[in-house]
């Protein structure tokens, strides 16, 4: 970078650069900065201006010193042709990776994930019988498509898209990645068809060469993070040890379904499937739910909810005990259910019991360490999402924990209502609503879309707690009550339609969507009035713009991002304008393009 002379600094303008500027205000004046902010891991976020976030939240949420972040940019700052056109932005591969991940997973939940879930429970609702083997395959169908499709693509695409960035570093071979996606896709949709006609020798074999392409994938997915992390200098983490762990759970869920799948060929008869099904289904989804999609959101909760959010960061040694409590404590739910069931030996009911509280106990220490409950935070759109969903971690690992006791006080061996209670509470409440809640955070932040300006969810939220708290107690009710059998059936296109609001919001905020434009009727023309909503309402006041200097007013990649982001006070004070000379000039110039309207044209609140 070119060091400028004393001559050169005596002439240039004050650097004005503040810890509450955003990002598009800082690269649309000063280019140069985006060098800065790439270094740090902005790389290819947020479009050319990069996103609508403060430099103080840039650095809280990429773990940067603020003061030395601010040097750094002043500096280069002074390096910048001032105003010579839009900053350099020749986005990669990998720079906008998760979109096609995010799209796939939407797609997935509109085809065999939730909505054919909410058509199976519809069927069960309506012949008043959950544990049937009739419906079996479409049951697993549509749950490998939630964990290998819905799961899967949304912490693939985040992970891709994330830790690059955490990192300071590069994707690891960004067109491998990006591919592996369609190998991804086209196995899903051959193996979840698969579950369907297993019986047949044909379907069966592609079957099984569809699941070992789901594997060959995430064992791709896990040699690019762990590549990528490699390059970084940065020294390694505590979250990023519970993605190993999780990387490694993810691997042995896909290989372990890739053996039911195949094992379930030669399944027949009903005591043969019961069998079959008590043995392999708990820790089959154990590996998939506890190990894999729970052990990534806890991992990555400890990057994101402190750094984003503001919560607390949790200490190394908390962070230690919940990484080795909450791994072992799924190994040993693993292999002590296994042991129960084929030994009946009440010892293995008591270590699985304690293994249970040991993954609450791990939840429990996660919560208290962000203080998710009682730090306040500056709320927005996405926050009451991340909260439920830890509220209904504790909810599911507490139903599962009192299983025994359920069990005990209806003198049945085994609840099948229940247990799917739990089971729904866990994978909608605590894994599904997570994923709501950081795809709508994190989305808008990467296109360089103002938060303030979309849907709040409110709506989403809800419909997804309101439909997951139905299922949770209704489903339960089905062991004593048959009128809970319609509201349980209910519940599911409860929570569809609020997943279908977020899947539009979500998926239009990833082909960014334009921003709402000025107010029709008139502007409040004042100090903290924005620039853009002046031009957009009135147009011709650009020709003022130029004529006090402000030169970029016709560059239409400044009107769009800079001028949205930067006041009338705040835009004078830059190009060193007397604000007071400028707002009279502006008052004029608009006093006279309405004079032959009947529109009020509000100065400083006050009307004209």
């Amino acid at each position: 970078m070119k060091e400028l002379s004393a001559s050169d600094l005596a002439g240039m303008p004050e650097i004005t650069i503040t810890r509450d500027m955003e990002l598009p205000e800082i690269l649309a004046r000063y280019p140069a900065c985006r060098q800065v902010f790439d270094r740090y891991g902005l790389v290819g976020c947020g479009g050319p201006l990069g996103p609508r976030e403060s430099l103080a939240f840039f650095a809280r949420a990429h773990r940067v010193d603020e003061g030395r972040l601010l040097a750094e940019l002043q500096a280069a700052a002074r390096n910048s042709v001032l105003e010579s056109g839009s900053p350099e932005y020749a986005p990669g591969p990998g720079d906008v990776i998760y979109r096609r991940f995010f799209r796939a997973g939407i797609l997935t939940m509109f085809t065999f994930g939730c909505v054919l879930g909410a058509i199976n429970l519809a069927i069960m609702a309506a012949s008043h019988q959950l544990a049937s083997l009739d419906m079996r395959a479409v049951t697993w169908a549509h749950a490998h498509a939630q964990v290998a499709g819905w799961v899967t693509f949304f912490v693939m695409g985040f992970a891709y898209q994330a830790i690059p960035r955490f990192k300071f570093t590069t994707l690891w071979r960004p067109l491998l990645a990006s591919r592996s996606l369609f190998v991804m896709a086209a196995a899903l949709t051959v193996r979840t068809l698969a579950d369907l006609w297993v019986s047949h020798p044909a379907w069966a074999l592609a079957g099984r060469i569809a699941g070992a392409g789901e594997l060959a994938v995430v064992l791709t997915f896990a040699v690019v993070v762990t590549q990528t992390i490699r390059k970084s200098k940065n020294p390694v983490e505590p979250y990023e040890r519970f993605l190993f762990a999780a990387l490694g759970w993810m691997i042995a869920a896909f290989a372990f379904d890739w053996w039911i799948f195949s094992a379930s060929a030669t399944v027949s008869g009903y005591q043969g499937w019961v069998r079959f099904i008590s043995r392999y289904d708990a820790p089959w989804r154990d590996l998939q739910l506890a190990g894999f999609a729970g052990g990534m959101i806890l991992g990555v909760s400890q990057r994101f909810l402190p750094f984003i959010y503001g919560f607390r960061e949790v200490p190394a040694r908390t962070a230690r005990v919940v990484l080795y409590l909450w791994n072992f404590a799924v190994a040993g739910n693993v292999i002590a259910y296994s042991m129960l069931i084929r030994t009946g030996n009440p010892v293995w009911g008591i270590a699985l019991e304690l293994c249970i509280l040991g993954m609450f106990a791990s939840v429990v220490l996660l919560v208290r360490g962000f203080g998710l409950f009682s730090v306040k935070v500056e709320r927005d759109r996405s926050l009451p999402f991340i909260r439920a969903a830890y509220f209904w971690a504790l909810v599911a690992i507490a139903l599962l924990a009192l299983l025994p006791v359920y069990d005990s006080l209806r003198g049945v061996a085994f609840s099948h209502a229940y247990f799917g209670g739990y089971r729904h509470a866990f994978t909608v409440g605590f894994i599904s609503m997570m994923i709501l809640g950081v795809s709508s955070k994190v989305v808008p932040i990467l296109g360089g879309l103002d938060l303030r300006r979309l849907s709040s969810l409110r709506a989403t939220f809800w419909l997804v707690n309101v439909g997951n708290a139905m299922r949770v107690i209704f489903q339960i009710l089905t062991d004593s009550r048959s009128w809970a059998y319609p509201l349980m059936g209910l519940s599911a296109w409860v929570e569809v339609t609020g997943l279908t609001l977020w899947a539009v919001d979500l998926w239009r905020a990833m082909g960014r969507r334009p921003e709402a434009a000025g107010t029709a009727e008139g502007v409040s023309i004042g100090p903290h009035t924005k620039v853009f909503d002046v031009i957009q309402r009135y147009p011709e006041t650009t020709a003022l713009f130029r004529e006090f200097g402000f030169s970029m007013i016709d560059n239409p990649m400044a009107q769009r991002i800079f001028a949205r982001s930067i006041s009338l006070e705040q835009a004078c004070r830059l190009k060193r304008v007397d604000f007071q000379m400028f707002e009279s000039a502006l008052h004029r110039a608009v006093q006279k393009s309405c004079s032959d309207s009947d529109g009020l044209i509000q100065i400083a609140g006050g009307q004209v």
